[in-house]
């Protein structure tokens, strides 16, 4: 298989890389390694939804792949979560695209610019692919805003507003550009920290990085094993 991994920085996949072999180095942003017979390329898109679309969309122009895979740290919008815990989203959507009114925030959708179920939305969300519970990691959905939220009135008001566990930077518009290409896709994240008034203190991103590398590694081997 021909797979790519997405991050947004490579301190999120260098313990990954550090345990496979690398290949080539198609450009500073995208190199190649090997995990048993399978080619693993590794793209690095920078921080952000508007970076992650341009990166992404022109990798998946030049290149075919079977499935791509997302991988991050995140913020976990709910206790339930604990720091280091790795999860399967399988569900995003933008949570800063919008309109903004005097009391309240309205998305895309809620204010009358686009249809819930507007390819390749679902009900407003974006859906990552289904793989019939061969990834078995607890499943959460998430949100993805431009801006790393940690005023206590900004979290309160996506907390109301959004269902979502987790928030990411990047996650729906991996998910939104896989979904327009036709390429699998599903993203894995683990939590560094708790969506609160930022404390650096609390966070753990070592552990978030360190169980981020142990699950991905054996879902690429598990996926060889598969494949043969």
């Amino acid at each position: 298989m021909k797979i790519l991994i997405v991050a947004a920085t490579w301190m999120e996949v260098k313990l990954l890389v550090d345990e496979l072999e690398k290949v080539d180095e198609r450009s500073h942003m995208l190199k190649v390694y090997q995990l048993n017979d399978n080619e693993i390329d590794i793209l690095i898109t920078g921080i952000g939804t508007t970076f992650t679309t341009f990166h992404l969309t022109s990798t998946l122009r030049e290149q075919n792949y079977d499935m791509v895979f997302h991988i991050g740290i995140a913020g976990s919008l709910t206790h339930e979560l604990k720091i280091g815990d790795v999860v399967n989203v399988v569900t995003d959507e933008f949570a800063d695209l919008g309109v903004e009114k005097q009391d309240e925030f309205l998305t895309l959708f809620e204010s009358g610019y686009l249809d819930i179920n507007e390819f390749p939305f679902e009900n407003g969300t974006l859906r990552a692919t289904n793989l019939n519970g061969w990834i078995d990691l607890k499943k959460v959905r998430g949100i993805t805003s431009n801006k790393s939220v940690g005023r206590e009135s900004s979290i309160s008001e996506i907390q109301c507003k959004f269902s979502a566990q987790i928030e990411s930077m990047e996650g729906a518009a991996v998910l939104y550009v896989c979904n327009w290409v036709g390429v699998d896709c599903c993203q894995i994240r683990s939590i560094s920290n708790y969506v609160e008034p930022r404390d650096s203190s609390k966070w753990d991103i070592p552990l978030a990085l360190e169980n981020l590398k142990v699950t991905v590694l054996k879902l690429l081997k598990d996926m060889s094993v598969a494949v043969v």
